[in-house]
Order: structure tokens, then C-alpha cells, then sequence
């Protein structure tokens, strides 16, 4: 089939349509300041093209017609993912959450005499295979609260450990110094760096492996020295951290499992 049929523009939401395995694929458009034209394709089924404002869409269609083999590609490899993770959470036992890249199955335990029943406590841990979750009042959005909670928790302890880790253990790290590192929840990105050279991470990346963890935080690092993803950004990672592909190859294959 004709590319230029295979993608087309729809001008009253803006969005381009991606005809994939006879259904239509939206792809969102955001415009955003930076020098580079990115896409981004998310389980299941969900993609981004990301541009410059002074981007026509005239030209983001190129570029998607241009990258079609690659977008088909990897959405054939998302097709058998698992559809648990694609699914709004129940918070009920046997649902499957990740920490330090490692599955855990919810554990919900109710006990209305936790201290005094007229308040809302909740108490997290782990054991070889649970997240356990005690709890006075079993409602829902209170669990996502204090789970929530509790992974940022979690994600504040490690940060703070890996960076000091990662200071001690290379120069290049060592000579680098962010203005703030801070832990705020993120809907998408795993981190960000902006131009006064505030870091911040993802709330949820006590959920991914400690390999991967390290790669967000000097990915972040390496934007106090490059604010892009030129070829000397990807250097300068490649010298702190030389097989940093593998990491971000298991973020893109396993991101969409590290959900709250």
C-alpha cells in the first residue's frame, strides 16, 4: 500500500491516523521547544511524534512515512504484551507490581483494629514474593495513595544512594552538580533536566531494575553538559556507562509494566 495512504492527517483533532492491521492508529502530535524531532511508541498501541513548535505538519508527515518500517516494526513486537498492564488497577490480591525489576504479587490484608479505627492507616512491605498491604479501610483510592506513597518512598532512598554511588565511582559523574534532584510523579517521562539544571525522576523508578535506575539518573547527569540528544550526549552516556543500551532496551520492552 501507498505510504501516503497508509498515514493520514486528520485537521480537526490534529492527530495523524496509522493504518495498522486494519484498524486506525492515532498518532499524537506534541510540539514542544527543542531541536529535535522524535517518536515515541508506548504498549500498546500508543504513539507520540514530538517537534519543534516552527514544525509544519506537512513536514511530521515525512518523517512518519520515513519511519513507517520502523513504527510497524515495533508495534508487531508490542502486539503480545501482557494485557494486565493496559488494564486500570483493581488494587486486589494477585495483581502483579514490580520493585527493583523484580514481580510482586498484591498481598491486600484488612484489619479494621490497626491502631484506631477511626483513622486510615496503611502499612507497606515486601516479602520473597508479596507486596503486602495492611490496611483499616479497605477503599481503593486510599491503597493507590499510600502504594503511591511508598514507591516514592522507595524511589527518594534509592536516587539519593545511586547518586552518591555513582559520584564515588566515576569522575565524570563526580564533577557534574545539578542545582536540585528531585522526585516528582511523572505520567511519561523517566526523568527531565532543565535549563537551570534541576534533575528530576520518576516517582516510580524503584519499580525498574538498579541497572536501569543508574541510566535514567546519568542519562539526567549527561543533560548538564548536553541539553539534547546529539551524538555527544550519547557519547558522553556511553563513557559513563558503556553497555547503557541494554538498560534502556529493558525500559522500552518493560516500561509499560511500571504502572501504579
Amino acid at each position: 500500500m501507498d505510504s501516503r495512504k497508509l498515514i493520514t492527517f486528520d485537521n480537526r483533532t490534529k492527530e495523524f491516523n496509522l493504518l495498522y492491521n486494519e484498524r486506525l492508529i492515532k498518532i499524537n502530535v506534541i510540539y514542544r521547544q527543542r531541536k529535535n524531532i522524535s517518536i515515541r511508541i508506548m504498549p500498546k498501541d500508543k504513539i507520540d511524534i514530538i517537534s519543534p513548535k516552527s514544525v509544519s505538519y506537512s513536514f511530521l508527515k515525512d518523517v512518519i512515512i520515513k519511519k513507517k518500517d520502523w513504527i510497524l516494526k515495533t508495534l508487531d513486537k508490542y502486539k503480545d504484551i501482557n494485557e494486565e498492564f493496559n488494564e486500570e488497577r483493581k488494587f486486589v490480591d494477585g495483581e502483579i507490581f514490580y520493585y527493583l525489576g523484580k514481580e510482586y504479587k498484591l498481598k491486600v490484608i484488612y484489619d479494621k483494629n490497626i491502631l484506631n479505627r477511626n483513622k486510615n492507616y496503611c502499612y507497606i512491605s515486601l516479602d520473597n514474593e508479596n507486596l503486602i498491604i495492611k490496611i483499616n479501610n479497605y477503599d481503593k483510592e486510599l491503597i493507590k495513595d499510600e502504594i503511591k506513597k511508598w514507591y516514592k518512598f522507595e524511589s527518594e532512598k534509592l536516587v539519593m544512594d545511586r547518586v552518591e554511588y555513582l559520584k564515588n565511582n566515576n569522575y565524570i559523574i563526580s564533577t557534574l552538580s545539578p542545582n536540585i534532584i528531585k522526585i516528582k510523579e511523572q505520567k511519561k517521562r523517566w526523568g527531565s533536566c532543565t535549563s537551570q539544571k534541576s534533575i528530576y525522576i520518576n516517582s516510580r523508578i524503584s519499580m525498574a531494575r538498579l541497572d536501569v535506575i543508574d541510566y535514567i539518573i546519568i542519562h539526567e547527569f549527561c543533560h548538564l553538559v548536553h541539553m539534547n540528544h546529539s551524538k555527544d550526549f550519547y557519547e558522553l552516556v556511553k563513557q559513563i556507562m558503556p553497555n547503557y543500551k541494554n538498560s534502556e532496551i529493558w525500559l522500552k520492552e518493560n516500561g509499560y509494566k511500571l504502572i501504579i
